[in-house]
């Protein structure tokens, strides 16, 4: 294993703890519908089960009661990583596993291959035709998207916890989401829907580029809590959705293409069954 440095070490050992927190549920469920709602004519008959997709949305959340290793599969600390830092992350989970090992590798995060893994199986259930379980496995994907889309599933300081902005996490992706979700909903843009040749390699690409969004999410809640001294009031949940909002619409924008582009993505790699044959 490679070592780190003392103090990243001593961090880990001492204060390590999941970054499990979801979006709330109501922007899951608006991603999830919202990236049905983009699939092309070709796969049409799933904006029948749109519904169903979004109220599913947070199925793996639920799961996290239950299964002791669903938590790992909702973030990636993907900046603990010198290669990420250095601009040459590692994709393949054994290989980083060969490198750091197994109990450091599902300490930071799993998302990634959690993702992928739903991709898989969302193509073999169009290649199978097994209209129930697409609508589990869509829905299951949307939701690993959607995490990897809020930029504090893709970083060590995931709580502000690093920069004594402890409850971040919280506050900016259920609290104040849910306060603008109207406006989130109203405001999201339309992202072009592609195949996607590679797609794990498209999901290391929108988890680095939300791990790079973070900076602005904590700088908003700096200026919010000194404008309003306070982290709970409306004048700071106003502020920070102030300087917050673009982030955020063009997050769960970006999120919505993102599921669409790799639903139609699976089903092309299915070799594009006729859906109205579907068992």
């Amino acid at each position: 294993m490679i070592n780190k440095p003392a103090a990243i070490s001593l961090f880990l050992v001492v204060l390590f703890c999941t970054s499990t927190f979801p979006w709330g549920k109501k922007a899951h469920k608006l991603i999830n519908q919202k990236g049905i709602e983009l699939l092309p004519d070709e796969v049409s008959i799933m904006r029948s089960w749109k519904d169903y997709i979004g109220d599913h949305a947070s199925d793996p959340d639920i799961r996290k009661d239950k299964d002791t290793t669903e938590g790992p599969k909702h973030f990636i600390d993907i900046d603990y990583y010198p290669e990420f830092l250095n601009g040459k992350m590692i994709q393949d989970k054994d290989e980083l596993i060969a490198l750091y090992g197994g109990e450091t590798v599902t300490k930071m995060g799993l998302l990634p291959w959690a993702a992928i893994e739903s991709y898989n199986k969302l193509v073999q259930s169009f290649r199978e035709k097994n209209r129930d379980n697409i609508i589990i496995f869509s829905a299951d994907l949307g939701h690993y998207i959607g995490d990897g889309h809020q930029p504090f599933h893709t970083c060590l300081n995931y709580d502000g916890q690093l920069t004594g902005q402890k409850g971040i996490h919280g506050r900016y992706e259920s609290e104040m989401v849910n306060r603008y979700i109207d406006q989130i909903s109203n405001s999201l843009t339309t992202r072009e829907v592609k195949y996607v040749a590679k797609p794990l390699e498209y999901i290391f690409d929108f988890l680095t580029a939300s791990n790079f969004y973070s900076p602005v999410i904590f700088n908003a809640d700096r200026t919010a809590f000194a404008q309003s001294d306070s982290h709970g009031s409306d004048n700071y949940y106003r502020l920070m959705w102030f300087r917050t909002k673009n982030v955020t619409i063009t997050q769960l924008s970006d999120a919505a293409g993102s599921l669409a582009s790799l639903i139609y993505s699976a089903w092309v790699d299915a070799d594009k069954p006729i859906l109205g044959e579907l068992n």
